[in-house]
């Protein structure tokens, strides 16, 4: 049985899986507001006279906000499904966003920054969930191709976020008006998922995480090395990428008395180089079944070049290249840690992610937070580095840690893996 349905799964065209459109509308959902907090970092700034270390706080409090996710995440997608789950999580997000855009105090913001935080890990775990349950067998290049969807919102949400900052002031408008509409679009992707039919997701548990066998998965996962490997692999990622998206902007503000909608467009211009990244290694993983521990390595130290050129370059539009060039090769590490573990754990496949998810956000949610206090006192210029020390470290890791891997398995099978597919 398990191989007919391998079978169907390459006979029907994904473009008429109901599920596939629905992981895009999710990644579009999430991925146009991912960004939403440090591309207001001007108007909150300007609104509640923020420090840069309280604007690490609102970035430390988003990403510490999974880690709560992780505990509960697999055995409440399993008593949902993954459908439902999807509703509740679109529901969450536009409160989040109202919340935020009735703030009068800075403390609501991080209130708001809280739940939101909470409720992005829920969707990216339910989208990996998906994407692993219902295209097991072409799970890399399935999530490297939706994830142009996560990447196509990540570029023009945060653009559109920025513009309206740069406007709204001259205009004498308010910037809350942006995340009236961000919670607009949450209710109508609530819309969009009451209509998706699919017997997968009825009747699918995230990977067969229903019932008692909640604590059989829990307890196979914790005990094996990949989990661990990803979450250490997972926080340096999160802390190079989340770090340098928080505070290019402001670097540039300082440097170059840039203006809001300019700074905004640091995090469209890496999400562009995302989108870029995802069709180029879509298309090679498509052809190429390359290890996904080497994808991670090569494009982790082209990252670090990347991010280095950006914080050095002398002017606006040398720093956006790069910030894009950057963007390139980002965009396969986060596909790659979950094709990765999609392949380790074909069971409980939403406990694994929500445990990767918490815990790889630490990395996510300190990097913001380092750089804050050390931009505070010595300069937003000197924190940043701390974003490219990471992805250096990043890339030697993946690769030490294949090394073992093909070590202990054997070198024919791995390098069987480098032929095309």
């Amino acid at each position: 049985m398990k191989a007919k349905a391998q079978t169907v799964e390459f006979q029907v065209p994904i473009w008429k899986d109901q599920v596939f459109w629905f992981v895009i509308a999710l990644g579009v959902g999430y991925g146009a507001v991912y960004n939403f907090l440090p591309a207001s970092f001007p108007a909150f700034t300007r609104q509640f006279n923020c420090s840069l270390a309280q604007l690490g706080q609102i970035q430390l409090l988003f990403f510490l906000s999974g880690l709560a996710f992780s505990v509960v995440g697999g055995p409440v997608v399993a008593l949902l499904g993954l459908k439902r789950s999807a509703i509740v999580a679109f529901a969450i997000a536009g409160g989040a966003l109202l919340l935020i855009a009735e703030s009068r105090h800075f403390a609501v913001v991080l209130i708001g920054s809280v739940l939101f935080g909470f409720d992005i890990s829920a969707m990216v775990v339910i989208n990996s969930s998906i994407i692993s349950g219902h295209f097991s067998e072409r799970r890399q290049s399935v999530f490297l191709i939706t994830g142009l969807s996560d990447a196509g919102g990540s570029m023009i949400g945060p653009a559109m976020l920025g513009w309206w900052l740069g406007n709204s002031t001259r205009w004498g408008l308010t910037w809350r008006a942006g995340y009236f509409t961000a919670a607009a679009d949450m209710g109508a992707l609530i819309l969009w998922a009451l209509f998706v039919r699919s017997r997968t997701m009825g009747r699918d548990r995230s990977g067969h995480d229903a019932g008692g066998k909640v604590v059989s998965h829990t307890h196979q996962i914790l005990v094996s090395g990949a989990l661990y490997i990803a979450v250490v692999l997972g926080f340096c990622h999160g802390l190079a990428q989340a770090g340098m998206l928080s505070f290019v902007g402001q670097l540039y503000i300082n440097k170059l008395h840039i203006d809001a909608a300019h700074a905004a467009y640091f995090i469209s211009g890496n999400a562009a180089g995302m989108l870029s990244g995802r069709l180029m290694f879509g298309w090679i993983t498509a052809h190429w079944k390359i290890p996904e521990l080497v994808v991670i390595s090569l494009c982790a130290a082209a990252e670090t070049a990347a991010f280095v050129g950006a914080i050095l370059a002398p002017s606006y539009l040398a720093g956006l290249v790069m910030f894009v060039m950057a963007g390139i090769f980002v965009s396969t590490i986060g596909p790659s840690l979950n094709s990765y573990l999609g392949g380790k754990f074909a069971k409980g496949t939403a406990t694994a992610f929500s445990l990767f998810a918490g815990l790889s956000n630490l990395g996510a949610a300190f990097g913001p937070f380092i750089i804050g206090i050390i931009g505070t006192h010595l300069g937003v210029g000197k924190g940043i580095f701390f974003a490219p020390a990471f992805s250096t470290l990043l890339s030697a890791m993946a690769l030490l840690w294949f090394l073992r891997e093909r070590t202990k398995s054997g070198t024919p099978e791995m390098s069987a893996s480098l032929l095309p597919g």
